[in-house]
């Protein structure tokens, strides 16, 4: 069967050899989860485990830093909860597994959602001039930077500045990283990228729900918005209606569980939740950048083509 030769097939192309890139960094992360990130301390995913281990147990420290006596027990010292509390809806079927086990699947469930992910990305990206299609489908997919920090896992050095070079860990640092730390922002990028895709479907309840769930880091939620409401604009009240009932159902009966709520916002106040950025952070940042730049770039070129 003849494979025809056309901008789609080509598009196609690229997420296949980016998504299957991917999948090689999964593959070099997978091994380091087994142990802790350093001698004294756990990786990210520590911090759903005991976030969501605190919320059973022990609500009013579900947002406290460090361990706590009575914690589920680990090797090293837990990552702080930083998330919004709708973030446990996602983690709390987790908590039937140890602590290992969860780690590792919620790794796996993060390579998996590579899937809808590259589907969503087609969607957004095929009618796009081909050349920036490509680019960004790689730069939402395998986000290729080779000038980066480098992940090394020692207390004094954690992320040093590497600058030329073709290994996995330079190639793409971000997805590495948050492969290796399970950080969850490779779970955001999908869902973020979901509700940007519902949005130009015209399904406004659905675009609501993904990004309901994918605003956990409401700073790259904020950054999102603008094509959000750009797509939802024939269903706006729909999309930003249906946004606000999900976020207060999700997450009030949260907030006035346990003090919750009145440790969330002295989070927020330590400036706990707005810190600077890591490396897995830039995933759905630079994705929602990258569709939104191609989105409003497209949409301008197209109406000057027009007036001419």
């Amino acid at each position: 069967m003849k494979i025809p030769l056309n901008k789609n097939t080509a598009v196609i192309a690229v997420i296949i050899v980016a998504v299957i890139l991917n999948l090689h960094i999964f593959l070099q992360a997978y091994p380091l989860t087994f142990e802790p990130q350093t001698p004294t301390l756990e990786r990210d995913f520590s911090a759903y485990y005991i976030g969501t281990w605190r919320l059973f147990n022990n609500p009013a420290m579900v947002y406290h830093e460090g361990s706590l006596p009575g914690d589920y027990p680990l090797v090293g010292e837990p990552q702080p909860f930083k998330y919004i509390p709708n973030f446990f809806i996602i983690t709390t079927p987790l908590m039937a597994l140890n602590y290992q086990n969860a780690l590792n699947a919620f790794d796996i469930i993060q390579f998996l959602a590579m899937i809808p992910l590259a589907f969503f990305v087609y969607k957004l990206v095929k009618d796009k001039n081909l050349f920036l299609a490509a680019a960004v489908s790689l730069i939402v997919l395998l986000q290729p930077i080779l000038i980066s920090p480098s992940i090394q896992y020692n207390d004094l050095n954690f992320l040093h500045y590497r600058m030329w070079s073709l290994s996995i860990q330079t190639f793409s640092p971000s997805y590495l990283c948050g492969y290796t730390l399970a950080n969850a922002h490779i779970l955001q990028n999908m869902l973020l990228v979901g509700a940007l895709y519902f949005g130009f479907a015209k399904k406004p309840w659905l675009s609501a729900l993904f990004f309901t769930f994918g605003a956990f880091d409401p700073r790259i939620a904020l950054v999102a918005a603008p094509l959000l409401l750009w797509y939802n604009r024939a269903s706006l009240l729909k999309f930003i209606g249906g946004t606000a009932v999900l976020l207060a159902v999700t997450n009030l009966p949260f907030f006035l569980y346990g003090g919750i709520g009145e440790a969330f916002l002295n989070s927020v106040f330590r400036g706990h939740v707005i810190s600077q950025m890591y490396l897995y952070e830039y995933i759905p940042l630079y994705a929602v950048l990258s569709l939104t730049i191609l989105e409003f770039g497209t949409v301008l070129y197209n109406r000057r083509r027009q007036n001419i």
